[in-house]
């Protein structure tokens, strides 16, 4: 999650901050929260690819699950490999050896993190995984239509975990992506889909899903979501009850309508007029000359 400033949040009373639970080669985790035994849930955030080892700010969306009071593990990967080696799932178990049989665990991430979410969450015990626009793999042999990754991939040595292996019906899964945006859906067809399994489509994110998502306003939503207190249902509902601030939805279904001279274009013309979203007016507006 893309914290939205850089601004130091303050510890609630009693929690600890960056402590060390596992720290190996390829990864190191490390929790943020109250006491050992004190937290009933904790969040289990895996970066997007990018994100860098060593990171100043406390691992990814740190800040804005400490400013909402969220314990959180935040999991630094070393290399840019899809946690495609075996020191993961020690590191896994780890984080649940380290709690014990409780709190309940829910593993979280965007991208590769979100693939990391699907793969850890059965090792970590976790009661749930959401990922949001997730990699089903970046081997090109299975993915041809995967482009993006050709970097990452040229310094890997393989693809060694298969996520048929590591998804089951003992938790649930909350997979969140846009059907509009084509290797995302595809990624997102190839997934295991066990009993637990549920989809939260948001059309017209790209593969952007949560920067979307808090620029409609809905990032209260998100984190209800990640806490366990709202549904995948009612989050989907949230996304399009905020469409019409939506700047990157409003751009992409905008500009499809308009592409293929649908009725409904002009609708979204005149909300972009509304809300003074100039680019997508300039864009819009030679479909009407």
């Amino acid at each position: 999650m893309t914290d939205a400033t850089r601004a130091e949040v303050a510890l609630p009373e009693g929690w600890v901050s960056r402590q060390v639970i596992y720290d190996g080669t390829q990864l190191r985790l490390e929790y943020t929260g109250p006491a050992l035994g004190a937290a009933p849930r904790v969040l289990v955030a895996f970066a997007p690819f990018d994100y860098p080892f060593q990171a100043d700010d406390g691992g990814w969306g740190s800040r804005s699950f400490t400013k909402r009071g969220m314990a959180h593990v935040c999991v630094f990967h070393r290399n840019e490999d899809w946690h495609q080696h075996d020191e993961f799932f020690t590191a896994m178990q780890a984080c649940r050896a380290f709690f014990g049989p409780t709190p309940d665990l829910t593993a979280y991430g965007f991208s590769m993190g979100g693939y990391g979410a699907l793969l850890g969450a059965k090792a970590l015990d976790a009661r749930r995984a959401i990922a949001v626009s997730p990699q089903s793999s970046i081997d090109p042999s299975a993915v041809r239509f995967e482009r993006r990754y050709g970097e990452q991939w040229a310094r890997m040595d393989g693809w060694h975990h298969d996520l048929r292996a590591h998804m089951d019906s003992a938790r649930r899964y909350i997979v969140m992506f846009d059907p509009l945006h084509g290797q995302d859906k595809k990624h997102e067809a190839r997934l295991p889909k066990p009993a637990g399994y549920a989809r939260v489509l948001l059309h017209g994110a790209g593969h952007a899903g949560i920067q979307t998502i808090v620029g409609m306003g809905q990032s209260q939503a998100l984190f209800d979501l990640l806490r366990g207190d709202l549904s995948a249902r009612a989050l989907r509902h949230a996304y399009r009850s905020g469409r019409r601030d939506g700047f990157r939805y409003l751009r992409k279904l905008g500009t499809l309508l308009h592409e293929k001279n649908k009725p409904a274009a002009r609708k979204f013309l005149e909300i972009a007029q509304e809300k003074g979203f100039h680019r997508l007016i300039k864009k819009w507006t030679p479909f009407y000359k």
